[in-house]
């Protein structure tokens, strides 16, 4: 039983530093490539400067992935603007199974990290 939970533990903290990494990249990218996703984001019909609120929430949110007292609500914040990207893409008629899997990605590691879980491992 407590290797699993080690197990278990191990997993989340690779799943944590890939995601954080991932959405911190995500994130800086929207800063160092503006033009192009002024474009993007234009085209899908959001205003021309909204990229950078969404660049820096990514990047907000990655750097709280790290702080275990806030894995749990940036992951539940990043499925959020996972799920809309999602849904713009799909409005949009473009690939959407990316920022798919890594919504179900964070779900799953805001489960795994969750506090009341923590909670009930201590007992």
């Amino acid at each position: 039983m407590k290797n699993n939970q080690k197990a278990r533990n191990i997993a989340s903290w690779v799943l944590q530093v890939i995601l954080g990494l991932q959405m911190l990249m995500a994130g800086q990218a929207k800063f160092t490539r503006p033009e192009s996703w002024s474009d993007m984001f234009e085209r899908w019909g959001y205003p021309a400067n909204f990229f950078y609120l969404i660049g820096g929430l990514e990047v907000i949110l990655a750097i709280a992935l790290f702080i275990p007292r806030l894995v749990t609500y940036a992951s539940l914040s990043l499925v959020v603007i996972m799920l809309a990207a999602t849904i713009t893409l799909v409005i949009n008629g473009e690939g959407f199974l990316s920022p798919l899997i890594i919504a179900l990605l964070h779900v799953l590691l805001a489960v795994l990290r969750s506090p009341k879980r923590m909670q009930l491992k201590r007992s």
